[in-house]
């Protein structure tokens, strides 16, 4: 009662009032909150873009006006999303464009709006955070309590079965995006790879659920600023959410520099770009802003030179004018005033506004400097610390008159209005107008004014709190107080983990390099070098993962000074894990003897019972022999390793950590698969897909799948192999791309075993896709499928993409892995190139047995190539022993295929092809249809150098219509060849 409110769109549209935001409100017949203002009282001052009193209409921007108009009438017609990017020099004009673009939509959609902030100032995920705080009615100044009370509510009211199976995780992952944790879901202690699975699918729910009664216009501002976190995630959105959904996101040109392939090639995707106004435009749009008739022509001509077309710096000259009192407001309209003609006009826009800045009182350039260490958005609270007894709300209400700065609609502050800076360029020049020796001290205001205004919710505003505490470390001259050293390394630190926890990898590993610098002793250093292993680890660069986490051990142990530290047990474990869990991640991987100490310095340190450090480190134990296949060890050796790494198993099931059991079981494995033991090691293998329901990292889950796929291939066993490299597929989905690498390679790989060529090409394409920027870089555990390539490329007579692949793999060839190498031999050998074939054999690295199966497949592919017979007995009996050994079905049929060969070749072409006939039959039932093909086509030449030509004929044909099915047109020659002979 006695009370006057108004909606958000009712404001807008009738300015001249002060207002005051009092959030979110339930009323009767809206199926949505409405956000309300209550009005307060009239006010002369006009919160707008332009000359004061003038509002410009639109010029020069028709057909971008129609283009958005076009995009969105068919985003709400075909009810999917779209995503448009705006590119813009700063001043063209994108915000004014934007928003008439808006105001043309009205009621018809929902509006949401977020904004980058400046790269290096930024949270990540800072736009999307006020897009849910606005929704859900959250308050930055709203205790933790109350804030996750009201996003769980706007959860329960907007997310539904059509969007989401388990709203109350998704509404926590959203929560989780903006700094605020539900403690009913631990997403900062999981894997940051699957949190940033579920955060994208938790936006993906939201956006898809507003849609649903609505078109929704998303706006991002200033995505040039975006962390490539934010630009994957809005990718995403565009592509996989459901509805009509439209992303405006206005950029500056440098996003095309920083992110090349944005947007590239999608259907999805426009981007349209805003050139500066023509002279004539220009000129229309000073007419609108100053109608007067004494400008003299030559001011008019040097303001539209210096313009350049430049809405923004028309403008700001104008107001500079205007500010100089060379224009006057007198009787409702414009004249000008002595020596106007002889003005200085600057040549930049900064220039000009350098100038505004200098003109104003002391007590008004100080507000606004001060302002401009909060940011582009700020508050009068903020203020106070920085700028002494000046008046701060009457100042800005200056700076307001002046349209250096404006008032917002709402505030995320309880009790304080929201101001902006008209332009952020304006608040990069009042910034820069700040002494140098008066920064520091502001930054350190700023900082602590952001602790005393989050209260516990600090976290949420972690990243803005680093920038401004390093800042001020940064600025500061002379002798840095110690106390605010600590506090910038404390909160870059903690950034470092929050970063890293959303999948914001690159901002972690710099919010990990600036607290190291600023670290002063052996924990300090300990702190930063761990938070440096973590982002490096888990954005999968080993080498310097293995480098700060062996550094953090070796810290925190001259900490201890001797005593017993689980933590140095932790840091020497996690290390270790490197080279010996995750050995592609890494370009250089160490040696055992570097490895070694760390491993028993951990041991050194473990706690006694069980402990999550025991577990790590009986794992490396467990996991030695595959990391370091070179050190001698005998099979009751290997086979206490297996034990220790199932010992390892079931504590950290004890614990009720199954992520690191199934990490132990695939350790167990290290000895048998180090020899090539398959069967044995799917037996332990095939432990982890029973703790599925409980894994939380994709990647352990899409690696449990690979070794059974992996497993699978080795021992012939081809569509089991296919199966579980499908079923992984199915299982991690498009989570985490890393976690399909391994999967996708062996279903390409398995692919072309089963005759499936053309599939097998489409997962190496697919490959390529996941592996981005490494897409002629594979790791080792995916460049099999490259070889693959060449192979298929090579049989199809495509000469020129076998040519590429080949020189791309050689000199991955003789890496620390061997997987590659076998593969390689075999694609070298089609190609006729046997020198370099034989160097690779010649010079098997300590890992081979690790892949037996196929190394002996391409000896004996070899050894017929140079018709290198005395080698064949030999050859056959260790693939008969190997096969006893480790139950591989294929490398006995393949030494038969051999000595068939060998028969025909040395002039027993009967023998040959009983041999020869045997090993047709066993490819067949192998489901290997190329080699039983090119074996028929040796049979058949055995048999026509015996005079049994009778049957050669139908063994051909059926040979061919293989090779024509697999269009292998260089193959298909060699029938052509036999079939010469046969009818000759």
């Amino acid at each position: 009662p006695g009370e006057v409110l108004a909606s958000e769109r009712t404001v807008k549209a009738v300015r001249g009032f002060r207002v005051e935001d009092v959030g979110a409100l339930e009323l009767k017949g809206k199926a949505r909150l409405v956000h309300a203002f209550r009005v307060l009282d009239e006010t002369t001052t006009l919160p707008e873009r332009g000359v004061p009193g003038v509002r410009a209409p639109l010029v020069g921007r028709d057909d971008e006006i129609d283009l958005l108009q076009s995009i969105y009438g068919r985003v709400a017609n075909e009810h999917r999303p779209h995503l448009v990017t705006l590119y813009g020099d700063a001043g063209v004009g994108k915000s004014r464009l934007t928003r008439e673009f808006l105001e043309g939509i009205g009621d018809r959609a929902l509006v949401l709006h977020g904004r980058c902030l400046p790269y290096g100032e930024g949270v990540t995920f800072w736009p999307l955070a006020e897009i849910l705080k606005a929704h859900a009615g959250v308050l930055d100044t709203d205790p933790s309590d109350i804030a996750l009370e009201r996003i769980q509510k706007a959860g329960r009211d907007l997310l539904t079965e059509e969007v989401t199976t388990d709203a109350g995780r998704t509404t926590a992952a959203l929560a989780f995006t903006v700094g605020v944790e539900d403690p009913d879901y631990a997403f900062a202690r999981m894997d940051p790879k699957e949190v940033r699975a579920e955060v994208h699918a938790a936006w993906r729910s939201f956006f898809s659920a507003l849609a649903t009664t609505q078109a929704v216009v998303v706006l991002v501002e200033d995505i040039h600023w975006a962390d490539p976190a934010l630009l994957d995630l809005l990718e995403d959105l565009a592509e996989r959410a459901v509805g009509p959904l439209l992303f405006l996101c206005p950029s500056r040109p440098e996003l095309t520099a920083r992110r090349p392939g944005w947007g590239g090639g999608r259907r999805n995707h426009t981007a349209a770009t805003l050139d500066p106004l023509t002279a004539q435009e220009s000129e229309r749009l000073v007419g609108f802003l100053l109608a007067i008739d004494d400008l003299p022509a030559s001011v008019r001509n040097r303001i539209l030179e210096r313009a350049e077309g430049n809405p923004f710096f028309l403008e700001e000259i104008i107001r500079h004018l205007i500010d100089e009192r060379f224009l006057v407001h007198e009787g409702g309209r414009w004249r000008t005033a002595v020596g106007i003609e002889d003005v200085e006009i600057p040549d930049t826009v900064q220039g000009v506004l350098a100038a505004r800045i200098d003109l104003l009182e002391p007590d008004h350039k100080r507000v606004l400097q001060g302002a401009a260490v909060v940011g582009r958005v700020f508050w009068p609270g903020s203020l106070h610390g920085l700028t002494g007894s000046v008046d701060v709300d009457a100042t800005l209400a200056a700076l307001e008159a002046r349209e250096l700065v404006l008032s917002r609609l709402g505030s995320s502050i309880a009790g304080q209005p929201e101001y902006i800076f008209k332009h952020i360029l304006t608040r990069d020049v009042a910034y820069e107008s700040l002494p140098k020796r008066e920064r520091a001290p502001a930054h350190a205001a700023v900082a602590r004014w952001i602790e005393e205004t989050a209260g516990a919710r600090e976290r949420e505003f972690v990243e803005l709190l680093a920038y401004h505490y390093a800042t001020a470390v940064a600025e500061s001259a002379g002798a840095v107080d110690d106390a605010l050293r600590r506090k910038a390394f404390e909160h870059l630190a903690a950034a470092s983990s929050e970063s890293r926890s959303k999948q914001v990898l690159k901002r972690a590993e710099r919010y990990g390099e600036e607290a190291l610098r600023l670290a002063t002793d052996d924990h300090e250093r300990s702190v930063a070098l761990e938070a440096l292993g973590n982002a490096f680890l888990t954005d999968y660069v080993g080498d310097l993962a293995w480098k700060y986490y062996r550094e953090a051990a070796l810290a925190r142990a001259a900490v201890a000074e001797g005593s017993n530290d689980p933590k140095v047990a932790y840091l020497s474990a996690r290390a270790c894990e490197v080279p010996v869990r995750w050995p592609g991640s890494m370009r250089r991987p160490p040696r055992a003897e570097e490895v070694e100490p760390l491993l028993h310095l951990g041991l050194s340190h473990v706690p006694e019972g069980d402990s999550e450090e025991r577990v790590r480190l009986k794992s490396i134990e467990a996991g030695w022999p595959f990391a370091f296949p070179e050190a001698p060890m005998t099979e009751a050796e290997g086979l206490d390793r297996e034990r220790i790494g199932l010992e390892a198993a079931e504590m950290a099931l004890r614990l009720g950590m199954h992520d690191l059991a199934s990490g132990a079981y695939d350790a167990a494995v290290g000895y048998a698969a180090s020899r090539g033991l398959y069967a044995r090691s799917r037996a332990i293998e095939e432990r982890r897909l029973d703790l599925l329901p409980e894994l939380g990292d994709p990647l352990e889950i899409g690696d449990a799948y690979a070794a059974l796929a992996w497993a699978g291939h080795e021992l012939g066993r081809f569509e089991e192999g296919l199966e579980r490299a499908e079923e992984g597929l199915r299982q991690v989905g498009a989570m985490l791309p890393s976690a399909q690498v391994h999967l996708v390679s062996w279903e390409s790989v398995i692919r072309y075993r089963l005759g499936d060529w053309d599939g097998a090409l489409a997962s190496l394409d697919g490959l390529r896709q996941l592996l981005d920027e490494r897409r002629d870089d594979p790791p080792y555990f995916a460049a099999h499928a490259f070889a693959v390539g060449g192979i298929v490329a090579e049989r199809r007579g495509d000469t020129v993409e076998s040519d590429r692949l080949a020189g791309l793999l050689l000199p991955l060839a003789q890496s620390f892995s061997a997987r590659l190498l076998p593969w390689l031999v075999i694609l070298l050998v089609e190609r006729g190139d046997l020198g370099p074939a034989e160097e690779l054999l010649e010079n098997l690295p300590p890992a081979w047995r690790v892949h037996t199966t196929c190394v002996l497949e391409a000896r004996c592919e070899f050894v017929a190539a140079t018709a290198a017979w005395d080698e064949v007995a030999a050859l056959e009996e260790e693939a008969r022993a190997y096969a006893i050994a480790s139950e591989a079905l294929s490398p006995p049929i393949y030494a038969e295929r051999l000595r068939g060969r060998a028969a025909l070749a040395t002039g027993e072409p009967g023998r040959g092809a009983e041999t020869l006939a045997s090993a047709t039959e066993r490819f067949r039932r192998l489901g290997a249809p190329y080699d039983r093909a090119v074996t028929q086509a040796d049979l058949a030449r055995a048999l026509i150098a015996a005079g049994r030509v009778e049957g050669a004929a139908r063994i051909l044909d059926e040979a061919d219509r293989t090779f024509e099915q697999l269009r292998a047109t260089k193959t298909q020659e060699m029938v052509r060849k036999v079939r010469t002979e046969l009818e000759g």
